[in-house]
């Protein structure tokens, strides 16, 4: 089963599996992955600091990132927080998220899924798919009872949040892409978003029913897979090499064709679609020179991803780590 977690999130050792619980299946000799199959996904699929020039400009630098507020990823974040510090403008996903911002982000997504006349899980969900995804959703804090008047896509989002990624944010942790973002505030560097908070929220919520349905009754029965599931990114990010999550977890026992389908969706829905935005509104700002760019570890690789897109906009684009 592959998780969502790898495209809301994209993407840390296995000490630090430990905080977050579940098994590093990337180091399980059973599961065998079809890289083959995987190619495409896997350009530029090693690294977490890129280098972008042009002839004429300062070099300026990609970083991917893990939305998270671990101490693993939050080291790595300290690793490159220096091409940050001297930069001319800094650039993440949705720019300066600070706490008062992410409570009306909160505010937001919750308005939108309402769906207080209607049972969501009706015909969708149902019988003992039924009574895992509500036992899993209430484990994450959400019950029955509201579960079900709440749209999937949302259930999805909620169902995927790792509890310790749920217990940092409510501790009010320091979370990776905003410690960029504090650091341009610390040195009066411009901050910018490469979204909205209206065009990431319309690509989450467009996310049919049936297809988060799907991903649900997926989550639900996977059991400890899905705690393997972040384990596994945390281990692959720390080894600079967070694509290969996405073949390792795909060959993790019992996933079915559907669901890796719904999977292939998700995934192309929530990165590959969101890249040509995020490109095309990082170009402009590429061509002065000297930006800082950190957006979600996943962003980067494929052939879809941001690194090839750069260099079809003419950037050269090369690996520091």
């Amino acid at each position: 089963m592959r998780w969502l977690w790898l495209a809301l999130l994209a993407l840390a050792s296995p000490a630090w599996a430990a905080d977050c619980g579940g098994i590093d299946l990337s180091a399980d000799p059973a599961i065998k992955p079809d890289w083959k199959a995987y190619a495409d996904t896997l350009v530029n699929g090693e690294g977490l600091l890129w280098r972008i020039d042009k002839p004429g400009l300062a070099p300026s630098y990609l970083y991917g990132t893990m939305h998270s507020t671990q101490d693993g990823p939050m080291r790595l974040a300290r690793k490159a927080a220096p091409y940050a510090e001297t930069a001319r403008a800094i650039a993440t996903e949705l720019g300066d998220l600070d706490a008062s911002k992410k409570i009306e982000i909160g505010a937001a997504m919750l308005r939108e899924a309402m769906a207080p006349d209607a049972d969501t899980f009706a015909g969708l969900i149902e019988g003992e798919d039924a009574s895992r995804v509500e036992a899993m959703l209430a484990a994450k804090g959400t019950p029955a009872m509201m579960a079900h008047h709440l749209k999937l896509w949302m259930l999805t989002v909620a169902a995927s949040l790792p509890k310790c990624e749920i217990e940092g944010e409510a501790a009010n942790l320091p979370e990776v892409d905003q410690s960029f973002a504090d650091i341009g505030k610390a040195r009066h560097i411009p901050v910018i978003g490469l979204e909205t908070i209206d065009q990431q929220m319309q690509v989450i919520a467009a996310i049919p029913p049936d297809l988060a349905a799907q991903q649900l009754k997926s989550m639900a029965r996977g059991g400890g897979l899905a705690d393997g599931g972040y384990a596994t990114l945390l281990s692959l990010y720390d080894q600079e090499k967070p694509a290969a999550a996405l073949a390792v977890l795909d060959a993790a026992p019992g996933v079915s064709p559907q669901e890796r389908a719904a999977s292939d969706d998700l995934t192309r829905r929530l990165l590959a679609d969101r890249n040509d935005v995020m490109a095309a509104h990082a170009a402009p700002l590429l061509a002065k020179g000297g930006v800082f760019i950190a957006v979600g570890a996943l962003h980067l690789s494929g052939k879809r991803g941001l690194i090839e897109l750069l260099r079809a906009r003419g950037f050269g684009v090369s690996k520091v780590w």
